[in-house]
């Protein structure tokens, strides 16, 4: 596996550690390997699809058990593989926490990564409620402390708000060295913004090609490319 991190001249307080960034893709590579994952996935990313039309007119303060049932649970168990991790009682609690983190996350629904400015304000915010939704904690069916973890987090977020926070996963992590708390994931945004910026015409043809936002874009690759 080639490295995924090369040396670059300047460090931030949340993005570049070690004066290390990930390696931008070659243009043709990102592109195949999206076409790839739009292939094997197209039909079980309709359940995302939906998903994200269905969340978005959602004001958080007032999801409810329905809310829950039709669209998270669906999103991420079985679009986002968290089942095991969550079960009907975390899905219930993701649902719980999004509701009480409203006037958080609201302000942040509607930025755009190639936009925002990741400044030490916005990186805070962005790290704190990663913190606090992974954190957050319920009891299961045989009365073990159960939490939402990294990864489920990172669904979580991109269901609020899909144009701003990335996904990621273990093995997403684990491909570009990184540990799975609030710093190391605006490290991980920080990055793919970067990418958002070279990776620009590339990236733009395949949004138009499926329709969807470039994180979920940028996504696919990762997702393909940290299993290959």
């Amino acid at each position: 596996m080639p490295r995924a991190l090369i040396r670059a001249e300047r460090n931030t307080k949340y993005g570049l550690r070690l004066t290390e960034f990930f390696r931008v893709p070659v243009p043709e590579e990102f592109s195949n390997l999206v076409d790839l994952y739009e292939i094997r996935y197209k039909n079980l990313d309709s359940i995302y699809v939906t998903a994200i039309e269905d969340f978005e007119n959602k004001t958080l303060s007032s999801l409810n058990d329905d809310d829950v049932e039709s669209i998270l649970r669906p999103y991420l168990m079985k679009w986002g593989l968290m089942g095991r991790v969550l079960g009907i009682r975390g899905c219930k609690r993701v649902g719980r926490k999004l509701r009480a983190m409203d006037l958080q996350l609201t302000k942040l629904r509607h930025e755009d990564l190639s936009e925002i400015d990741l400044d030490d304000n916005v990186a805070q915010k962005s790290t704190d409620v990663y913190d606090e939704i992974m954190n957050a904690r319920w009891n299961s069916d045989m009365g073990r402390s159960k939490r939402v973890g990294p990864t489920a987090a990172s669904k979580a977020l991109h269901l609020v708000a899909p144009n701003l926070f990335m996904i990621w996963d273990r093995k997403i992590r684990n491909y570009y060295e990184l540990g799975d708390n609030g710093g190391e994931y605006v490290r991980f945004l920080l990055n793919m913004k970067r990418w958002l910026k070279k990776l620009e015409p590339t990236i733009m043809k395949l949004q138009d090609k499926y329709q969807k936002s470039c994180t979920k874009i940028i996504d696919e690759y990762n997702w393909i490319k940290s299993r290959t």
